[in-house]
């Protein structure tokens, strides 16, 4: 496997290219007079599809460049969004005052990219918090999507805390406290990789927010309350990816969310090797041939 983290650019996991039957590639900033900036990235490749990437809990779009260049390489056109308060857009590190905020920045961007590819199908691929945010997205504007992907989403965790340490988060959190938690694996890479490359990557990505404030987990523990709510509404074709060695989220929780899910299009595949951070294993052709297929499979006018 050819060495994807060069230390003289912090975060991210590869080079971001074209494929060799052209296109473009690069990034940009969605601009606001009453909110902050957004930053994604795009591979414009003259696609007949395209992939919507959103990333997890901490992380932003340079860890998925070269799952990036890997899908456009495939035939699929590709963005990749920084949410609010993470990598490269603006906003408070690791926090946001209400939760509605994520959603309201995705369907910015959705609109951006059904105007610059007007007539592709537009499939939302979401990775752990991600995923939690592809689910409520779908089951509220599944009109501009023709299906949804969700990796390892975020729907329950391994995190073990005291009572009287979630109470003092929650507690602050529901008065927009701006407080920053440290939790007991925080800056730990131990849930999310096994790769070591990857690992040097994390402990020298300046852009990796590993740290939230109390503000930050009210609002997110609020919309994840909501989740399974919002996994019944979902009616687009919609694929679940799960590793199988995902320290961070629970299958069992994963698969509750899929047996939500009442569409009639779905499909659940598992990957025994994989771990939580799927977008860093050393091998993940199979992942990235399965999510291409998919894609393509569902490339009919958005539903």
């Amino acid at each position: 496997m050819a060495t994807l983290y060069r230390s003289e650019s912090p975060g991210d996991w590869g080079v971001m290219q074209a494929p060799t039957t052209g296109g473009e590639v690069g990034t940009a900033t969605m601009r606001f007079t009453n909110r902050p900036d957004i930053f994604y990235r795009f591979w414009r490749v003259g696609a007949p599809q395209t992939l919507l990437l959103m990333h997890g809990l901490g992380a932003h779009s340079g860890w998925f460049i070269d799952m990036g260049n890997e899908i456009a390489a495939r035939g699929v056109n590709v963005y990749a969004i920084d949410h609010q308060g993470f990598g490269r857009s603006g906003g408070t590190r690791g926090h946001v005052e209400k939760w509605q905020t994520f959603l309201t920045d995705i369907d910015h961007l959705v609109d951006v990219i059904h105007k610059d590819l007007p007539t592709q199908p537009l499939v939302m691929l979401g990775h752990s918090m991600g995923g939690v945010f592809a689910t409520h997205y779908a089951a509220m504007h599944g009109d501009k999507l023709a299906g949804v992907i969700l990796l390892n989403p975020w729907i329950a965790d391994t995190t073990k805390l005291s009572i009287g340490r979630v109470l003092s988060i929650l507690t602050g959190g529901m008065r927009g406290s701006d407080a920053v938690v440290k939790l007991p694996d925080t800056g730990s890479t131990r849930t999310m990789t096994t790769n070591a490359e990857a690992d040097k990557l994390l402990r020298e990505d300046s852009y990796w927010v590993n740290m939230r404030t109390k503000a930050f987990y009210w609002q997110i523990t609020q919309m994840r309350g909501q989740t399974l709510a919002r996994a019944k509404q979902i009616t687009i074709p919609t694929l679940v990816l799960q590793a199988d060695k995902d320290l961070a989220v629970t299958i069992p929780g994963t698969r509750k969310a899929y047996a939500t899910i009442p569409s009639a299009d779905k499909t659940y595949i598992n990957y025994p090797d994989y771990d939580h951070d799927s977008e860093f294993q050393a091998d993940r052709v199979r992942m990235d041939d399965d999510i291409v297929a998919w894609v393509k499979s569902h490339g009919g006018a958005n539903v």
